[in-house]
């Protein structure tokens, strides 16, 4: 089962357009950087969001995706996903 967990993240808003993610905070205190992100496309999550940007980001050497909702504007990861 996959479950939508809301997360904090440090980002850096270009001057030609475009939020690029530094960071993720979990609610329990833990900080991962993201290393690179490899891609932003509008893809559909696995859990309840209306088409979000999902970035394909590497984090801690891995591939991890990270969901940005510009409706609501909050970031989120899918629970229940190997990359997450």
């Amino acid at each position: 089962m996959t479950e939508k967990i809301h997360v904090s993240v440090t980002a850096k808003f270009r001057a030609e357009g475009g939020i690029v993610p530094l960071s993720v905070h979990w609610s329990d205190g833990r900080v991962f950087l993201v290393e690179r992100v490899e891609k932003i496309e509008r893809a559909p999550a696995r859990v309840d969001a209306l088409l979000p940007l999902r970035y394909t980001c590497r984090i801690g050497g891995q591939q991890k995706y990270l969901y940005f909702e510009a409706e609501k504007l909050r970031w989120f990861v899918e629970r229940g996903d190997s990359r997450t």
